[in-house]
C-alpha cells in the first residue's frame, strides 16, 4: 500500500534510517512500512519530455544486482516529476515528495537473509509503453538521505545523473523511544562485560551503537540521550561501562550517540574523570573534540594537566610533595574554570546542531539530518564532575577550602546530588564541608555551607530535602547522620512548613526504618547553639520551684505527675489531669497510700481531680512529643500556658514572674492568641522546645565548668580561661554576657538587669574598638565590673 502525504502532516510517523535487524521493543504491534523522500534528480539529459516518472521497486535479492519481482515477496511505486528552470526534475505534486510504503509480511519474513533492497528507474512516456531512461543499482534499505548515482538504462556502467533522496522505515515517537531504551539497554548489558570477547557479541554491540546514531535520523521525543542514560545498579552508563572494561573502540561512537561523558555514576567518577584516573581510556578520551565533551580549550587544558597528575601512579593525598605541590597549583585555575556557570554551553551548538531542533527534524538539505536529540548536559545544568574529582584528590584542607568556598559551589552540589539521586555524593559533600572548616571559629561558615537553603525565599533546608527523600530511600538516611554529625541545624523547617524535628518524630512514630535512630542526635542538637548574645539562657539555681509536699527542690527530685489512661487504636498513652507538680517520692507515697484505702479512682492531692496512676513528667530531651503529649489534658493537640509553665518550672531552676515577663515577646508570642500551645508552635524553630533545651544545655555546661574565678584582683587571668572553652583566645560578646551573669546573679529572665549588662559590655567593644572579641589583655584593661 502507498500513501502520499505532505511534509507538514510528517509528524505523525518519524523516519530512522536503522537496519531491520533493529526490531521494535518486545511487545510492540506496529505495521512495517518505509518511507520515500524524494527531493530532486539532477543532472538528466535533455529529452525534450514534459514530465518523467519515477519508480522504485522493494524486494529480495535474487542473485547478482537483480530483484525478485514476485508479487508476494515485492511491492513497487512510482511518482511523476516535473522539470523545474534550473533543470532538476522534482514531483510533480508537492505531497508526492514523501510517499509511505507498507511492506508485505512475506517480503518482512526475507530480511534476517539478507535484508530487504530497492532499485530505482526513471521512464519516459511511450504510446505502447514505457520506456526505461535511467536506473539505480541495488540499494540496502535503509537509505540516508544523500545523493544516489543513476545510470543508463542502455550502459548501465555509465553514470548519468544524481537522485537526492532517502528512505527510512518508519516509527511512531512512542516506538522510537521504546526502540532507543531497549538498544541502550542491550549496550550496558554487553558493555560490562571485558573487552575482547566473541565477535559475534561484538558484532550484536556495534550494530546496536550504530543504530543509535544521531545520523540515524531519531526524533526529539525518542530522547535517546535519555535512553543512553540508562545506567546499572551502581549508575554507570554505557560509556562509562566502556570505560571501565576497555571497550575504547566505542568511546568516541558512543559520544557522538549522545551518551553523556559528564554524568556521576554512584562512586562520584562520570566517564570522563574516570577515564582520567585511568592511563588507557584517558589517552583515547582526551582525543575526543573539547566541544563534544563539554569543555571550553581552557577547561580542556586544565582536565589534560589533572589527568596527566592523576595518571602518573600517585595520588595527591598519598605522594611524597612534589605531586602534591603541582596539584595544589593547579587548584585556583581548577576552582574557578569548574564553577557553577562556567559550562561551555555555548560549544553544544556546534557539536551537536540539532539540539534545539523540535520533533522529528528533517534538513533542506542533506546530508545528514539532524536528531531531535540534545545532549544531556550543557546549557543552564551544572557538569559538577572534574570539580568533584579535584576535591576527592585534595592533599590539603586549604586546596580543598579553595573548592568548598567558592560562591555558590556548595548551593549547586547540593542541588546535583538531590536532583540526581546521589546520596554518596551529599553523604561526601558534608565529610568535605567538615575536613575542611574543622575549627571552632570557622563553625559559623561550616553551618552556612550545611544549611544552606536551595531556592530563593525557601524555608527549607538541605537537611529537609534529605529527610524528605529518606522517606523513600534509606541511603538518604546516612546522608542525614552524616549532616546532623558534622552539624547541621535541625531546627529549621519542611518545604510544606511543618518543623524538621516534628516531621522526624512523626516518621519515627510511623515505624519508618532509621528514623528512630535519627532521632536521637537530632534532638541533642536542639538548644546547643543559641546566640548567647541573642537568647540568654543563664540561669540560677537557687531560685527554684519546689515539691507542694515536701518543699524540696522540684527540678531535681524526678517530678511526678497524676495521670489517666487512654487507649485507642490499641495504643496506651498517659496524660495528665491537672498543672501540679510533685517529687517522685511524695507521688508514689500519695498513690500507695490511696491504694491501700482500695478505691478505684486516685486524686491530685492538691486540686482533687481524679486520676488513675502516676507518672514521671517524660524526658523532653528524649521524646519531646511524648513530653507535649504527656501535658494536652483535653487531648485536643494543644495545651494550655498555665500547664506549660508549671511543667518548666518542674523542670528547671525558675520562677514564675520571671518567666512570663521574659517569654512574652519569645515562644508566646508565636502561640496562638487563646492562650494555648499547638504542637506546631511546640517544634517549631525558636519555639518552646527550643527555648526549654537551650536552658538546660546551657545548666549541664555550667556544671561541666564549675564555679568561675572571681573577676577581681589578679585573677582576671583565669577568669578568662575559665571562659574561654574553646580556646581561640577571645570571648565574644555572647560569651562575657553569660559569665557577668553569673558573676553578677542574674539571671536571663530578669530581662531589664540583662539590657543593663549588654549596653555596658557594648559600651566597652566601643572603648576599647574591639573589632572580633574580647581578647585576654583587652579583658586586663576592661573596667569590666562597673
Amino acid at each position: 500500500m502507498v500513501d502520499h502525504r505532505a511534509s507538514s502532516n510528517e509528524g505523525l510517523e518519524g523516519e530512522l534510517f536503522v537496519p531491520f535487524s533493529t526490531l521494535p521493543a518486545a511487545g510492540v504491534v506496529q505495521e512495517t512500512a518505509i518511507g520515500i523522500r524524494l527531493r530532486s534528480i539532477e543532472g538528466l539529459p535533455n529529452i525534450g519530455m514534459p514530465k518523467l516518472s519515477c519508480g522504485f521497486r522493494f524486494g529480495p535479492l535474487v542473485s547478482g544486482d537483480r530483484l525478485d519481482k514476485s508479487k508476494d515477496v515485492s511491492v513497487k511505486t512510482q511518482v511523476e516529476l516535473v522539470k523545474q528552470s534550473d533543470g532538476a526534475w522534482v514531483p510533480e505534486k508537492p505531497s508526492a515528495s514523501f510517499m509511505r510504503v507498507t511492506l508485505p509480511p512475506s517480503l518482512l519474513s526475507l530480511t534476517a537473509k539478507g535484508g530487504i533492497s530497492c532499485r530505482l528507474k526513471v521512464v519516459t512516456p511511450g504510446f505502447i509503453g514505457s520506456n526505461a531512461f535511467v536506473v539505480s543499482a541495488p540499494m540496502s534499505i535503509p537509505i540516508e538521505p544523500g545523493h544516489v548515482p543513476l545510470y543508463s538504462a542502455k550502459e548501465q556502467s555509465k553514470r548519468v545523473a544524481t537522485a537526492l533522496l532517502s528512505i527510512g522505515r518508519l516509527f511512531l515517537p512512542e516506538v522510537q523511544a521504546l526502540m532507543a531504551r531497549s538498544l541502550a539497554q542491550q549496550l550496558v548489558s554487553q558493555l560490562r562485560q571485558p573487552a575482547g570477547r566473541a565477535s559475534a557479541q561484538e558484532e550484536q554491540m556495534q550494530t546496536a551503537l550504530d543504530a543509535l546514531q544521531p545520523s540515524c535520523g531519531w526524533s526529539a521525543t525518542a530522547s535517546v540521550h535519555q535512553a543512553l542514560s540508562t545506567s546499572d545498579s551502581h549508575g554507570r552508563t554505557a560509556l562509562r561501562l566502556a570505560i571501565d572494561n576497555e571497550h575504547s573502540k566505542y568511546l568516541v561512537p558512543l559520544i557522538k550517540a549522545s551518551c553523556n561523558p559528564r554524568s556521576l555514576a554512584e562512586d562520584l567518577r562520570s566517564p570522563l574523570t574516570a577515564a582520567l584516573e585511568s592511563s588507557t581510556a584517558g589517552k583515547a578520551l582526551l582525543e575526543v573534540d573539547p566541544e563534544l565533551l563539554g569543555l571550553t580549550s581552557q577547561q580542556f587544558r586544565l582536565v589534560r594537566r589533572l589527568g596527566e597528575i592523576l595518571g602518573s601512579g600517585s595520588s595527591p593525598k598519598s605522594s611524597d610533595g612534589e605531586t602534591a605541590q603541582q596539584f595544589d597549583a593547579l587548584t585556583s585555575e581548577l576552582a574557578q574554570e569548574f564553577r557553577p556557570g562556567r559550562n561551555a554551553a555555548s560549544t553544544f551548538a556546534s557539536a551537536y546542531p540539532g539540539s534545539s531542533s523540535n520533533g522529528n527534524s528533517r534538513p533542506p538539505q542533506p546530508p545528514p539530518p539532524s536528531s531531535g536529540s540534545a545532549p544531556p548536559f550543557g546549557g543552564d545544568e551544572w557538569c559538577c564532575d572534574v570539580f568533584v574529582l579535584a576535591l576527592e584528590h585534595c592533599p590539603t584542607g586549604k586546596s580543598r577550602r579553595r573548592f568548598i568556598c567558592e560562591e555558590g559551589v556548595c548551593a549547586a552540589l547540593w542541588r546535583v546530588s538531590l536532583e540526581k539521586n546521589i546520596p554518596s555524593l551529599a553523604s561526601k559533600l558534608a565529610i568535605w564541608i567538615g575536613l575542611s572548616l574543622n575549627s571552632k571559629s570557622a563553625e559559623s561558615s561550616r553551618r552556612k555551607l550545611l544549611d544552606v537553603r536551595l531556592n530563593s525565599g525557601a524555608r527549607d533546608s538541605v537537611l529537609a530535602r534529605v529527610l524528605e527523600r529518606a522517606v523513600e530511600d534509606e541511603r538518604w538516611l546516612r546522608v542525614a547522620r552524616v549532616l546532623v554529625h558534622v552539624g547541621a541545624a535541625g531546627n529549621s523547617f519542611m518545604a510544606t512548613g511543618q518543623p524538621l524535628l516534628l516531621f522526624a518524630q512523626e516518621q519515627a512514630d510511623k515505624g519508618k526504618s532509621g528514623f528512630r535512630e535519627l532521632l536521637s542526635p537530632l534532638l541533642g542538637k536542639i538548644g546547643q547553639d543559641v546566640d548567647q548574645w541573642m537568647h540568654p539562657t543563664a540561669l540560677l539555681e537557687d531560685r527554684t520551684a519546689d515539691c507542694p509536699i515536701c518543699f524540696e527542690t522540684l527540678w531535681t527530685s524526678t517530678p511526678t505527675a497524676f495521670v489517666k489512661i487512654q487507649e485507642s487504636g490499641g495504643e496506651i498513652s498517659f496524660h495528665v489531669i491537672c498543672a501540679h507538680f510533685f517529687c517522685f517520692d511524695c507521688a508514689s507515697q500519695q498513690y500507695m497510700k490511696q491504694q491501700s484505702q482500695r478505691v478505684n479512682e486516685y486524686f491530685c492531692p492538691i486540686c482533687r481531680a481524679t486520676a488513675q496512676e502516676v507518672m514521671t513528667l517524660p524526658d523532653i530531651a528524649v521524646n519531646p512529643r511524648l513530653w507535649f503529649q504527656f501535658l494536652d489534658v483535653q487531648r485536643s493537640g494543644k495545651i494550655e500556658q498555665n500547664t506549660v509553665v508549671q511543667a518548666m518550672e518542674a523542670m528547671l531552676p525558675i520562677d514564675t514572674e520571671n518567666l512570663h515577663g521574659a517569654m512574652a515577646d519569645g515562644c508566646w508570642a508565636s502561640c496562638s492568641k487563646d492562650g494555648l500551645v499547638t504542637e506546631m508552635d511546640f517544634f517549631m524553630p525558636g519555639g518552646l522546645l527550643e527555648w526549654i533545651r537551650g536552658h538546660q544545655h546551657e545548666l549541664q555546661r555550667a556544671r561541666d565548668r564549675g564555679p568561675a574565678p572571681p573577676l577581681t584582683g589578679g585573677e582576671r587571668d583565669a577568669w578568662f580561661k575559665h571562659w574561654d572553652t574553646a580556646k581561640r583566645g577571645e570571648l565574644e560578646k555572647g560569651e562575657v554576657l553569660r559569665a557577668l551573669c553569673e558573676a553578677s546573679k542574674i539571671s536571663s529572665l530578669e530581662t531589664k538587669r540583662v539590657q543593663k549588662l549588654k549596653d555596658g559590655i557594648g559600651d566597652i567593644w566601643d572603648r576599647i574598638a574591639i573589632d572580633g572579641g574580647l581578647t585576654r589583655l583587652q579583658c586586663r584593661k576592661a573596667a569590666i565590673l562597673e
